[in-house]
């Protein structure tokens, strides 16, 4: 299937602090999408829909916005004409999933950026090796000035990256660096890994259980190891038979909490750690249904942070990606062109809720 144009996310949340003084303000060199955000205390959907007259509501935001725009000499070209060889105006993107939460988080901070800048965005959809290779040849072949693509699982791509690169600027978000002619944007899942087993210490968290992600993925083994270093630093146990590797569903998190949890005779973990916020849920509802309090008696934790966050009861602790930071480097290193290639690792951010903290 070809790339088609992604759908426009039809609201973005934004932060309605005060903007900071002139004397706190940043002046970078060169202006562009994300400085006016930043110094309007906004997100960029916000910017670009004040800005492109889509936002008719005249309030404290939108006055915001259009003073950091003015002071910044913002232009909603910069980005466009910055790209080497901008002829088309588009950009790609490859993802395993629309519903996965990864993708969608960064399909959610990538599109209003293209959008303010006048260009269009191509999505490509495949999570297995030969549908994401026919989804990055098929935008190539749309001359694209560039593209963004997160790697399926377990999938290896590095055959048709190293093939075209040497005309397209490419950028990995996430994943396992397989083409050195390519460039990536990753995040430090050991930092990630580091801040969840912290938290948990100084929440008198003993043992923790870990519900990782598929076995054949390196990103899932990678996690694994990094949860076991973590454990050993900061001295808190846990069991072989408590660590899973498995599918990020509700069912799969239902089912081996339920397993760890139901045995009446076996002592269970004080925390357990999920691999995705789908696992979470799925973990909290047997817990739940088997009388145990969340965090009372057991804290869990999520990861990516996506909506689901908000919605269990209590609310999910979670490890949030850094999206607007990974959109920005993404689209700066394909501004590059195709033959700068360069890793850049991001710290993610553990967003503590109810799920972990017990209330006295």
């Amino acid at each position: 299937m070809d790339a088609i144009p992604a759908s426009k996310p039809d609201a973005t949340p934004v932060n309605d602090n005060p903007a900071p003084g002139p004397e706190q303000r940043p002046q970078p060199a060169t202006s562009s999408i994300t400085n006016v955000a930043a110094m309007a205390h906004v997100s960029i959907a916000t910017v670009s829909r004040v800005l492109s007259g889509k936002r008719t509501k005249d309030d404290d935001i939108a006055r915001r916005v259009r003073a950091a725009a003015e002071e910044l000499n913002y232009s909603v070209n910069y980005a466009a004409s910055s790209l080497r060889g901008a002829a088309t105006n588009t950009i790609g993107l490859v993802i395993p999933s629309a519903t996965d939460h990864f993708s969608a988080g960064l399909l959610d901070e990538l599109e209003p950026v293209i959008d303010m800048e006048r260009q269009q965005l191509l999505l490509g959809i495949g999570n297995e090796q030969h549908t994401q290779d026919e989804r990055i040849e098929s935008l190539v072949a749309r001359k694209v000035d560039g593209i963004i693509i997160v790697p399926a699982a377990g999938v290896d791509l590095a055959h048709t990256l190293d093939r075209t690169t040497m005309t397209t600027p490419i950028v990995q978000v996430g994943g396992r660096q397989r083409s050195f002619r390519t460039s990536m944007v990753g995040i430090d899942e050991n930092a990630a890994m580091e801040s969840i087993v912290a938290h948990l210490a100084e929440q008198g968290v003993r043992s923790a259980a870990y519900l990782a992600g598929k076995e054949v993925s390196f990103e899932s083994a990678e996690m694994f190891a990094m949860f076991h270093t973590q454990m050993r630093t900061h001295r808190l146990v846990t069991d072989t038979s408590w660590n899973r590797f498995g599918d990020s569903t509700v069912e799969r998190g239902y089912q081996c909490v339920w397993r760890m949890f139901a045995d009446s005779d076996a002592r269970p973990p004080e925390a357990v750690i999920c691999a995705d916020d789908m696992i979470a849920l799925g973990a909290m509802i047997a817990l739940q249904t088997l009388g145990i309090r969340v965090p009372d008696d057991v804290r869990v934790v999520g990861y990516d942070d996506s909506p689901l966050a908000l919605t269990t009861m209590p609310t999910l602790t979670s490890v949030r990606p850094p999206f607007l930071q990974i959109v920005t480097e993404a689209l700066r290193l394909i501004g590059q062109g195709p033959d700068q290639a360069a890793h850049i690792s991001l710290l993610p951010q553990l967003i503590v809720r109810g799920s972990t903290v017990v209330r006295s």
